[in-house]
Parts: structure tokens; C-alpha cells; sequence
């Protein structure tokens, strides 16, 4: 008893030691500067809880927020440095806001004051995101990699699981993973170095391949699913990577020449025509309508880009595509961007067949390091372009891919801090617009700032990515690789 006793008194005198001492309210005639910046953003019901605190998070000594529902309904939380929700009661929130938003009153205590803020509103769509999301985690470097690896994140949690590690592989690279219709169990990714290969996916099933041939002497890269899972679209490119010596932009990839392909994995043959293979004319990033009877990529003037890398302007192109008999027609230029000396890149189809989405920037062919990159729409249906404003930002937006329901996307940016890309979101409306875009939530908002990875290639899945990496690592090691054919 003597014990129960000494120990509720501990347990007292140290809950009233950790509460800080507040010596003055302040109330503070603005929206607190959240970070992340989840202020107005559109969410799907089903996003795991957007944790967040504020710029002055190293500095905070409390933080308290209450959230209050469309039906009045009223949810507290707090914490020292940080707002965690607690993942029950956010989901009782989601539900309860779908088609409308809730309030978030905040608060946070710095030097003995407390900041009482005006509320700041999110609002919830009547739609849902694909609950996983793959990507690729890589050191922000420009030639030499170590590790790095294909990680698969639940976004309707916080979990995250590791595909394959590239320690695995002798340190060789992982990239390019690639999903038919956002099924993993349909889904490829390349090797590259001295175990370098295609690795295809079916169900269970690994197949390792060698992608060069006698006639196509290039690795297959870009690849991008037809939706019968029959074809997979590459680009074969001889790739360069180059330095700014006074430019904000400081690396410059450009390739040397470039084509597009097509694999026909029922018959193991490369596919391809003049259109797609032209010595004068670079042709590069292609996808499939979601009907399949396009082919969509971007082309340019073959150029001596070590000499002329800012005259280099790519228009976006699509060529028509039998895939019953695996045959290509006639090519029709959808934008031309070198007409307004711009260039374009990553064309991606929503699968509901309305929209392009691409990259638009200055020139070349490679935006990720481009600050003036932006997302575009073109509206197939009504043949207008424009800019997703309040998606993009004042540094790079690059690589981006489509939810099932045409509803969402996910795309790099380096926004926060010009280095590191990190993952955003946003909301696609019915006219193509874009609602505000938000980070990717983590289990603390300081996670992004810790991470000493850049996020690359972020592709949306309906179920996880895995792979049997014991199988992989055998399959790898062996040598033996199916070679494509022509």
C-alpha cells in the first residue's frame, strides 16, 4: 500500500513537472504557418492522419488543437512539439466530413506564452486515393549511389515495408518499377550494373531479362503498361549527365539519341517503326492511353545537346496502336511546347481517359532538376492546356502518376527545401483543376526533415508491392535472363 501510494505520488509530481509554465495568452489574428502546410488542402477519406505542427517546432514547449466535425462534434489532441491524431478518431472525423471540411483550432506555447491562432479548415472529398504507393528511396547525389531501395507505404497508415533492398544486389541500382493499371502483381522494374537486367512480374513469378539486342542496342527505360498487360512501352536511351557552372538548374541529363519500343511479352519481340525510330528525331517517355489504342511520348529535333542543350524543345505526340496485331499507324502532335520555346515531359493519361498530365519546363528533356518545372493538364476532350496552379510551386514538380479513379495525384517536388523531393498530393476535379496539394503525411512531420533520401518515382497501387527477395536474389545471381527478341 505504502508503495501504491509512493508511486502515485511520482507519477504526480512528474505529470505536473512536464506541463510548461504559461505566463501570457496571446491571441493571434491569423492562421498558424502550419508545417507541413495542411491548411485548405482536399483529402481523400481514406489518407492516413495528417500529423503537423508549425515552422517553430525545434522551439515548442506544448501544442494543443481542437477539432471541430460538420455535425459539431468536437475532438481534442495535444502534445509537446507536434499534433498526432489518434488514427481512430480521425477516421470518426474523415467519415463525418465527407463532402464537406472541419475546423482545427491550434495553439502552441513558446517561451512561456501561448498563441492562440484563427482556425484553419481541410476539407474531405466523397473519393478515396489507391491505398499504396511504391517509390524509390535514393541519396540526392548526381553519379555515385550506394544504397538505396524500392519501398511500398500504405496511405491509409503509416506503414512502410521494403520491396527490395539494393544491398541485396550487390549494391547495383534499382529503378524504373512500373504497374499494369495499378496491379503489382503485374509489374516490372530494372537492375542496372554488373547484375543489371529487367526483372518481370507475374503473380509469383520473376523473370529476369536482358533487354539489349543485336538490333536495339540500348536498355529498355521509361516503361509504361498496355491496360491487356500484354505490351509494355519503353524508350531506349543513350543518357548524359552534365554540370552548370553558374546556373541555378545544376545538373543537366540529356540523351544522345533516344527511341520508343514496344514489348510484346505473348511473342518475346521488341516492336517498333520509323515513326518511333528516327535517327534525326529523339523520342522518349511514352504511355498508353487507357483504352490502349494510343501511344502517347515525346519527341524533338536530334540535336548535339553537349553543345545545344537549351535549344532542345520535346512536343508531346501519340501515335495510334493495334494491339491485336501489334501494329502502330499514324502520329498526331497534341502539344506542341517548342512552338512557345518550351519542352515537355512524362505525358500520363488519367485513366478515365480525359486528361494528359505532364511536366512543362525551359528546355530538355529531364525535369527533375529544372526549378521551373510545373504540372500540365491537357483536357483531351475540349484540346486545351493548362497549368495545375495550385499543385505546382516555385521549384521543381517532376515525375507524377494518376489514382485508378482519375481523382488523385502524387508527384515529386522539391519545394521545400530546393534539394530533397519529397511526395505531394492533390486533388484532380472534374474540369482538370487541381485543389491544393499537400505532403505526404508522416508519423511526425519532422520524419521528411530527417530523411536523408530523396523520394523518385512514386507510383500509385491498389494493393502492396511485393517481392520474394530470397527468389530475386537467386534469379539475379544465377545469370540466366531471357533475352528479348526483334
Amino acid at each position: 500500500m505504502m508503495n501504491r501510494c509512493f508511486f502515485l505520488i511520482l507519477s504526480v509530481i512528474f505529470l505536473f513537472s512536464c506541463q510548461p509554465i504559461v505566463n501570457q495568452t496571446v491571441k493571434v489574428d491569423a492562421e498558424p504557418n502550419l508545417w507541413p502546410d495542411y491548411s485548405g488542402v482536399t483529402i481523400p477519406k481514406n489518407i492516413a492522419p495528417l500529423n503537423f505542427s508549425t515552422v517553430a517546432f525545434d522551439s515548442l514547449e506544448a501544442v494543443s488543437a481542437k477539432v471541430i466535425a460538420p455535425d459539431n462534434s468536437e475532438y481534442t489532441f495535444s502534445g509537446k512539439n507536434f499534433i498526432a491524431f489518434d488514427e481512430d478518431k480521425w477516421r470518426e472525423i474523415l467519415q463525418k466530413s465527407v463532402n464537406g471540411e472541419f475546423q482545427v483550432f491550434f495553439s502552441e506555447v513558446k517561451n512561456s506564452t501561448e498563441f492562440v491562432y484563427k482556425p484553419f479548415v481541410i476539407k474531405v472529398a466523397d473519393s478515396e486515393i489507391d491505398n499504396y504507393l511504391s517509390y524509390r528511396l535514393i541519396t540526392p547525389g548526381y553519379k555515385i549511389y550506394s544504397r538505396m531501395g524500392l519501398y511500398c507505404r500504405n496511405l491509409t497508415n503509416f506503414s512502410q515495408t521494403t520491396v527490395v533492398d539494393n544491398r541485396l544486389l550487390n549494391a547495383n541500382c534499382i529503378n524504373c518499377h512500373s504497374f499494369c493499371k495499378g496491379d503489382p502483381d503485374l509489374s516490372q522494374f530494372h537492375i542496372r550494373g554488373e547484375l543489371g537486367g529487367t526483372v518481370l512480374k507475374k503473380g509469383d513469378t520473376l523473370t529476369v531479362c536482358r533487354a539489349v539486342t543485336d538490333k536495339f542496342k540500348l536498355n529498355c527505360v521509361y516503361p509504361y503498361w498496355h491496360p491487356s498487360g500484354r505490351y509494355i512501352a519503353y524508350s531506349q536511351n543513350n543518357t548524359v549527365q552534365a554540370f552548370h557552372c553558374g546556373d541555378p538548374n545544376r545538373v543537366e541529363v540529356y540523351d544522345m539519341e533516344s527511341r520508343v519500343v514496344v514489348y510484346d511479352r505473348e511473342k518475346n519481340k521488341l516492336l517498333t517503326c520509323q515513326a518511333l525510330d528516327e535517327e534525326k528525331t529523339f523520342m522518349t517517355e511514352p504511355s498508353f492511353s487507357p483504352d490502349g489504342k494510343f501511344l502517347y511520348f515525346t519527341t524533338a529535333k536530334a540535336l548535339d545537346m553537349a553543345k545545344h542543350t537549351k535549344e532542345a524543345r520535346y512536343d508531346i505526340c501519340r501515335i495510334s496502336f493495334d494491339g491485336q496485331r501489334g501494329s502502330f499507324g499514324l502520329v498526331d502532335t497534341l502539344v506542341k511546347t517548342s512552338s512557345d520555346t518550351m519542352t515537355a515531359a512524362f505525358p500520363r493519361p488519367s485513366y478515365d481517359g480525359k486528361f494528359l498530365l505532364y511536366t512543362k519546363f525551359n528546355y530538355g528533356q529531364f525535369a527533375i532538376w529544372h526549378r521551373e518545372a510545373d504540372l500540365w493538364i491537357l483536357d483531351l476532350e475540349k484540346n486545351i492546356t493548362f497549368p495545375l496552379e495550385k499543385a505546382n510551386s516555385q521549384d521543381v514538380e517532376s515525375y507524377h502518376s494518376w489514382s485508378q479513379n482519375s481523382e488523385w495525384i502524387v508527384f515529386e517536388s522539391r519545394r521545400d527545401d530546393g534539394f530533397f523531393t519529397r511526395i505531394y498530393i492533390a486533388h484532380i476535379n472534374s474540369d482538370g483543376k487541381a485543389d491544393k496539394a499537400f505532403l505526404l503525411p508522416q508519423r511526425s512531420p519532422d520524419d521528411n526533415r530527417k530523411l536523408m533520401y530523396s523520394y523518385n518515382v512514386p507510383e500509385l497501387s491498389v494493393s502492396e508491392f511485393k517481392v520474394d527477395k530470397s527468389v530475386l536474389e537467386k534469379k539475379v545471381k544465377s545469370g540466366e535472363k531471357l533475352q528479348f527478341e526483334y
